[in-house]
């Protein structure tokens, strides 16, 4: 007789177990909004800052220009003084831009400068007026804000250093004609203002 042929047992399949599906919160999404919204504001922060910076440097420069028209004014006036000034025509009320220094008045005189109450417009004499200089511009020839303009004030003339003259009855000798220049000039914005003043002496 055969004998009986064995037979590997049977196997059931295996199941699969799925994993139990949890509620979604959101929780990813949020986190790139909130991602998104930090980025967002150091953009904004970066293009505030760059924009603050263009305006720091276009003042910067604006301030040069104003600079030099006034250093340019202040040769215009002197210029002007030793081809057409003396001691003529000068008054307390600044007319043509000739002035007389108020703690000069011998009566209510003050110690206030000039420059502080002065009418600009029609007392001060503008640049290139009396010397024929041409109109200053600014960078790439765009026009000032306004061209320079300046007053000439008579100063008391200047004594002699002690030691320089020995007479003793008779008046010293003088030294020269001082006259103060005060110059106001603005850049290619109206907002951009510089003042100088200086001291000039002609013998």
């Amino acid at each position: 007789m055969n004998a009986p042929t064995m037979h590997p047992p049977l196997r059931r399949p295996a199941r699969h177990r799925r994993a139990p599906v949890r509620a979604q919160r959101g929780i990813t999404l949020a986190a790139i909004l909130v991602m998104m919204l930090a980025l967002a504001f150091l953009a904004i922060g970066a293009i505030g800052s760059s924009t603050l910076q263009e305006r720091m440097a276009g003042n910067s420069r604006d301030q040069a220009v104003a600079m030099q028209a006034a250093e340019a004014a202040l040769r215009d006036a002197e210029q002007d003084i030793e081809a057409n000034l003396g001691s003529a025509g000068f008054s307390y009320g600044c007319a043509n831009g000739l002035c007389l220094p108020p703690s000069l008045a011998a009566s209510g005189a003050t110690s206030a400068p000039v420059w502080q109450g002065l009418n600009w417009g029609a007392n001060a004499r503008a640049y290139g007026s009396r010397t024929g200089q041409t109109a200053l511009v600014g960078p790439n020839n765009a026009a000032l804000a306004s061209q320079p303009s300046y007053i000439v004030e008579l100063l008391p003339h200047l004594l002699p250093l002690p030691g320089d003259s020995a007479c003793t009855n008779c008046a010293p000798p003088l030294t020269g004609q001082p006259y103060r220049i005060t110059v106001r000039a603005y850049g290619v914005r109206s907002s951009t203002v510089v003042m100088l003043q200086s001291t000039y002496i002609k013998q």
